[in-house]
């Protein structure tokens, strides 16, 4: 239901072509994840960096 509303942008030691399948974005490195967002998205976008995010389920109140 995320990717509805949402791209994910995964940083891993994963097989991007795994990461591509699991319909997430791979990427090697934060900064270049975080560039990436920017540049899709704007410069007063608003990201949320995750460390651990397999096992974070976040919410909005």
């Amino acid at each position: 239901m995320v990717l509805e509303n949402a791209d994910i942008f995964l940083v891993s030691e994963m097989d991007p072509d795994f990461v591509k399948n699991i319909f997430l974005t791979p990427f090697d490195s934060a900064q270049k994840a975080l560039d990436a967002a920017f540049e899709r998205l704007g410069p007063d976008a608003t990201v949320l960096a995750m460390p651990y995010g397999g096992s974070t389920l976040p919410f909005i109140k």
